[in-house]
């Protein structure tokens, strides 16, 4: 039997090295098992990696033998998957390439015809599919063996595939081994300011998973992990805790089960269990799951941001999203009691629900209006490949073409009761409820590193007069700051500074190559627009992949579709969403080759463009 080597790659999430990002932890799971199960494994976490990634993997393929690529992924991280696999076929054509994630798992045939360098899917938890797997090839087993491994999908020939048997939920997740945290650099991830959501400000923030998968089934919502709810031990759980905590100086638990615990006994054993670590957690947590009697063991115990998934302001919505329980009536209730608690809430509205219409998306703005001491994001829902409302969406004819869908980074659709007019007027009105919110006072610029992105601001929260500095933000793609003496949400202004370098940026920009295209209409950019007049420049082009963004008055200027870029040789694209930017750049790469510069938009924000950003 011939033993094989395996690179397992982690795809690069950020535009710059040494910026935040989510620790993807499938992957992680994924290599501890194969090194178990003692395969010859090497693993890369492009996220550290400076360089093209044509010269990486062939450094690694080369150094190490490689005879298997393995990488994965979610849904509308296609085309940074994608790349992985190619460059890795281009490198070596007999390389073995195996693709896992919920991007397979939500629709294998689908994902596996758009990955068109993938040989191997696994679907749903891998760690089991993909030992095996790996153990089929190095025993030379005929392809009749390999399909009869659970959880595969195999490319036969061109767009032809063989699924295998469904494999079941993993029911004992202890005997799944830890995470390898260290196979992907995790002493350099701990050292990465946090990313970016619910107003944290954590450093050295490790994630950890306590369960899997959800006891809901929320319409909008796809179980990558299994479709039935399993716990790890608390024994298990703090026995790797202790592990993490001695090997590595950790400040920050994010927990990063789909749902925390349910069971009141249980939250307090762990409640108990973990403040003597003296670490601050956040988690994500049921409305109809608080109980009120133990929230101050909860806050004793570390508890620092509770997250919750409130979604709807309309209790007819929240029956339709099977939200199961939920009422506006019980969401106010618990709101308060975990703010009396002095324990600070994120929560988000996502518009756009199947039965949502104009008039219920209205009472949801005119709740959040009326209720600014509570941090809710706003935003639109989106049909992810193996949800519910995803399923709905094809069947309606909303999504016609899957695979493009998925190639497009599964755009904004409306799959509402309303029309296209009233969906318009809507996405303003949230990007407008910025202008709601009260701002941060008296701000000072402290710093600037317009390489990552990221600024240090000083000012006075509007709610208690308190001076705070808030420390290495990362630019557009917050959306608000909570005081950390009133826990007061405002808004996060723009400093005049960093918008005068932007205005001047753009206009030597547009002297040197005529029209830019700005792709991406965040929140954040919609009130960048409202704000800049050399934005609403003639020359400047607002671009975005969904085309219900389109139908938006965006302050005088139209939202076009990419293909403009092609119809005015458009040079110069810049990029505002931080969290896309891989995906973004390889669309712009693949489909307007006039495109020679792109942009990342917190390039702008320093008092000169970097050198080669001018032709």
């Amino acid at each position: 039997m011939k033993k094989l080597n395996f690179l397992l790659v982690m795809p690069r999430l950020v535009q710059t090295i040494g910026d935040g990002y989510v620790f993807p932890l499938g992957i992680a799971y994924v290599s501890a098992s194969l090194k178990k199960a003692g395969i010859n494994v090497t693993t890369v976490n492009l996220n550290h990696q400076e360089g093209k990634l044509v010269d990486i993997l062939s450094s690694l393929i080369e150094e190490n033998d490689i005879d298997i690529v393995g990488t994965g992924g979610l849904s509308p991280q296609y085309h940074l998957v994608r790349n992985v696999l190619k460059t890795a076929k281009d490198i070596s054509p007999e390389i073995i390439t195996v693709v896992g994630g919920g991007m397979i798992t939500a629709e294998a045939r689908i994902a596996m015809k758009a990955l068109e360098y993938a040989d191997y899917g696994v679907i749903g938890e891998g760690e089991l599919s993909a030992v095996e797997l790996v153990q089929a090839l190095e025993a030379d087993a005929p392809v009749e063996e390999i399909k009869k491994i659970e959880g595969l999908i195999i490319r036969d020939s061109g767009n032809t595939f063989s699924m295998t048997p469904s494999r079941a939920d993993i029911e004992d997740l202890e005997a799944i081994p830890w995470a390898d945290y260290e196979g992907f650099d995790v002493e350099k991830y701990l050292d990465l300011p946090a990313p970016a959501f619910g107003g944290l400000n954590a450093k050295r923030m490790l994630p950890m998973l306590a369960s899997r998968s959800c006891p809901y089934n929320c319409t909008f919502c796809f179980h990558s992990l299994g479709s039935k709810y399993r716990r790890r031990s608390h024994d298990d759980f703090f026995a790797e805790l202790d592990y993490l905590t001695k090997r590595y100086d950790i400040d920050y638990l994010s927990m990063a089960d789909e749902l925390f615990e349910p069971k009141k006994e249980r939250v307090i054993e762990f409640c108990e269990r973990i403040k003597p670590y003296g670490l601050r957690w956040h988690a994500d947590f049921a409305v109809n799951n608080v109980r009120p009697e133990i929230l101050p063991i909860m806050k004793e115990g570390g508890l620092d941001v509770m997250f919750f998934g409130l979604e709807s302001a309309d209790d007819n919505i929240l029956v339709s999203m099977k939200k199961r329980g939920l009422t506006m009536e019980k969401m106010e209730a618990v709101l308060k009691i975990v703010t009396e608690h002095d324990i600070p809430v994120y929560g988000a509205f996502i518009f756009g629900d199947k039965e949502e219409t104009f008039q219920s998306a209205q009472k949801t703005m005119k709740w959040w209006r009326e209720h600014p001491e509570d941090l809710v994001h706003l935003t639109l829902i989106k049909p992810f490949p193996g949800s519910q409302i995803y399923t709905y969406a094809c069947e309606k004819g909303i999504i016609t073409d899957k695979e493009k869908y998925l190639k497009d980074g599964c755009p904004q659709v409306n799959i509402s009761k309303m029309n296209g007019e009233e969906f318009g007027i809507l996405q303003r009105q949230i990007s407008d409820a910025m202008d709601d919110l009260e701002r941060l006072e008296d701000v000072r610029l402290i710093s600037l590193n317009s390489e990552m992105g990221r600024m240090t601001i000083s000012g006075k929260c509007p709610q208690c007069s308190n001076e705070n500095t808030f420390d290495d933000l990362k630019m557009f793609a917050l959306d608000y700051l909570t005081c950390p003496d009133c826990i007061h949400k405002f808004h996060i202004p723009v400093p005049d500074e960093v918008l005068a370098n932007i205005n001047l940026n753009l206009n030597r920009l547009m002297a040197e190559e005529g029209k830019i295209a700005v792709w991406g209409m965040t929140l954040t950019m919609m009130e960048l627009f409202k704000e800049s007049e050399t934005l609403r420049d003639p020359r400047v082009f607002p671009v975005d992949i969904a085309e219900t963004k389109r139908r938006m008055d965006l302050y005088g200027k139209q939202v076009s579709s990419p293909d403009v870029i092609n119809e005015e040789e458009i040079t110069v694209a810049v990029i505002t969403v931080p969290s896309h930017i891989g995906q973004i750049t390889s669309q712009i790469e693949e489909n307007h080759t006039s495109v020679v510069q792109i942009l990342d938009i917190c390039e702008l924000v320093g008092s000169e463009l970097p050198e080669m950003a001018i032709a």
